[in-house]
């Protein structure tokens, strides 16, 4: 009996570590922050992608995102990428938008970055 409540232990905690586990089920704790989600939601579709002259914009169709902390890990690798200057993610459309210095990088660079955050890339536009 004691290894069965330990191993439960185990993974409750396993569980709440790894964060969203990537799933469009609602859970009880996702309805009580469903507004904090809506006012990050409205920040996102507020926010306008900065593009200078010399820029280009991507914008990456992806799957996978259920979260606002799905979009910052989404963000956070796009970031990383050298000529990477402004990103927007956004779970609910699942769009993905970079504005990047072509001399540095190129699309195919962010989409790998995407997919190395753990999301597929649907399309490019």
């Amino acid at each position: 009996m004691k290894r069965k409540l330990t191993f439960l232990v185990t993974v409750i905690a396993a569980v709440l570590v790894m964060g969203c586990g990537k799933s469009d089920d609602k859970t009880t704790t996702e309805n009580k922050t469903d507004s904090k989600t809506t006012n990050s939601q409205q920040k996102n579709e507020s926010k306008t992608l900065e593009v200078s002259a010399n820029d280009k914009a991507v914008e990456i169709h992806t799957s996978g995102m259920t979260c606002t902390g799905c979009e910052n890990t989404i963000k956070s690798k796009v970031k990383k990428v050298d000529g990477v200057k402004d990103v927007i993610a956004d779970f609910k459309s699942n769009v993905v938008k970079a504005s990047f210095d072509p001399a540095k990088t190129n699309p195919d660079a962010i989409k790998e970055a995407i997919t190395s955050a753990g999301y597929k890339v649907e399309s490019v536009k």
